[in-house]
């Protein structure tokens, strides 16, 4: 009964997302403008061309508002070659940690102990995030603008998914572990190559081992704070649409995460690691303080914050009902790594469609959420080895006793007309990179209709794929991330 009421709660929402997506735009993870957010005073109305270092090229003489433009500040780009014996630390205790993954089954128990045996154990990579991870993990099953273009009897436009829930593997169904964009019964001929797509290909071999699982538990409109489980999170203080009763729970997205790895046929006991990745929606204050308030936190210090949250509960604990005889129990105990990464070049968002929703992750602040993910991992980096400074007052005590061990998956930021080092950049309406030639990497719409802008912020079916690249060269057997490579094959 339960299954069957969480799936009745699902198929509400993915009718209002049809019909919201007709009528306001075209993606139902597009989430409406929040109360009181004041357009004409936002940064993202008076930024329209952004470029700045990629923290992947930067170096140490960098530095954007008084941040240093690496990945982890100080220390470079590579913390085993850094000259820091803090951040070497770090690197090995990840290779450390990934040599302790070994398939598990439902009950937490290693192959031999408690009957499990190795056919049923496995390893879970659990996904976790916004509608940008959903859509690059998993693809989507419905097209922007499809029911307005549909209802007009016009065309589809290929690749233009929208990020829905995933079938993962182990679905009941039993059918792929990935979404295609249909209209109706139609596959709209446009493959989604998103990371499960290329992980459990239709014919061949997996890229990874028969014992891990990919797990995608990402959803649309679950931003930063969504994902935070204190006070400050945003089902703390609303309603949690996936439960069975109507109340605030601020650990709504981790139930429903356990809704859906218990309806594969996996627990959370089978989670090892975790890749997190997500943003602040509609950002008010940029580092530069151009449009802040007095007392208003940077978006991407706030980020910090909500990522220390989040980290935090992932070590321990679920949260306890006051006078509840519930001992105190971490969510996945057997937890070992954590990655966390910033968003694709949001500049394409900024003022491209007009109104509100144009700002709903721009530049400068999804390039500055890099700078969040950084403070976050070079706090842990100097936490654990008991190194102080004022400048974790955002991300909070982050040291391997009270968070697991986290560092950056892909970086995924690049300016759109400069290509960086390793040649990684982003196409979309306003580029003047002869590289794209035309074609976009986002959400775009009918550019020869002004009703039906898409909002150059989510990624289309050439966006998913220079994403799930990224993320199929991170865990590659042989060349991938060191901290991937010992348990992937497994």
């Amino acid at each position: 009964m339960k299954h069957l009421n969480l799936f009745l709660t699902l198929l509400f929402l993915a009718v209002v997302a049809v019909s919201y997506a007709a009528a306001d735009g075209p993606c139902s993870d597009t989430p409406p403008v929040p109360i009181g957010f004041d357009y004409n005073n936002s940064d993202c109305k008076n930024v329209t061309n952004f470029a700045a270092t990629p923290l992947i090229d930067g170096t140490v003489n960098i530095h954007y508002s008084n941040e240093i433009a690496t990945l982890y500040g100080i220390y470079g780009n590579n913390e085993s070659t850094s000259g820091y014996s803090e951040a070497v630390q770090h690197y090995n205790q990840g290779i450390t940690l990934a040599n302790q993954i070994v398939p598990l089954c439902t009950d937490g128990s290693a192959v031999g102990v408690n009957g499990c045996s190795a056919n049923n154990a496995k390893i879970v990579f659990l996904f976790i995030g916004f509608s940008n991870c959903d859509v690059e993990i998993c693809g989507g099953h419905v097209d922007a603008w499809d029911a307005l273009r549909n209802g007009r009897g016009e065309s589809q436009l290929l690749g233009q998914a929208c990020a829905t829930k995933c079938p993962n593997v182990g679905n009941p169904d039993g059918t792929h572990p990935w979404n295609r964009a249909f209209r109706g019964n139609t596959w709209d001929g446009y493959e989604q190559m998103s990371l499960l797509r290329q992980v459990y290909p239709l014919t061949g071999p997996s890229l990874v081992g028969a014992s891990v699982v990919v797990f995608d538990g990402a959803l649309g409109m679950q931003g930063l704070d969504a994902w935070d489980p204190t006070s400050i999170g945003y089902y703390a203080n609303n309603d949690c649409p996936y439960d069975r009763v109507t109340s605030n729970d601020p650990e709504c997205n981790y139930y429903r995460v356990a809704d859906d790895l218990r309806t594969n046929g996996f627990t959370e006991a089978q989670v090892q690691a975790v890749f997190f990745k997500a943003a602040d929606g509609f950002p008010t204050c940029d580092l530069e303080r151009v449009h802040c308030l007095a007392n208003e936190n940077s978006d991407a210090y706030q980020a910090e914050v909500y990522l220390g949250d989040i980290l935090r509960y992932l070590k321990c604990c679920k949260n306890v009902p006051p006078g509840s005889e519930i001992v105190e129990a971490p969510r996945y105990l057997n937890l070992k790594q954590v990655f966390v990464t910033s968003r694709i070049y949001g500049g394409y968002a900024n003022n491209s469609i007009g109104g509100a929703n144009a700002c709903l992750n721009p530049e400068p602040f999804a390039y500055e959420l890099g700078f969040g993910v950084q403070r976050l991992i070079t706090a842990q980096i100097r936490q654990a080895a008991a190194i102080t400074t004022p400048t974790d007052q955002y991300s909070g005590q982050m040291d391997y006793t009270v968070a697991p061990w986290v560092d950056w998956g892909p970086y995924l930021w690049a300016s759109a007309d400069t290509p960086r080092n390793d040649g990684l950049f982003w196409c979309g309406g306003q580029s003047a990179n002869s590289q794209c030639n035309g074609t976009y990497d986002v959400i775009q719409g009918n550019l020869s209709d002004s009703t039906e802008f898409g909002d150059f912020t989510h990624p289309n079916g050439n966006g998913v794929a220079k994403v799930a690249g990224r993320l199929v060269n991170f865990i590659n057997q042989q060349t991938g991330s060191p901290w991937i490579r010992p348990w992937i094959g497994r």
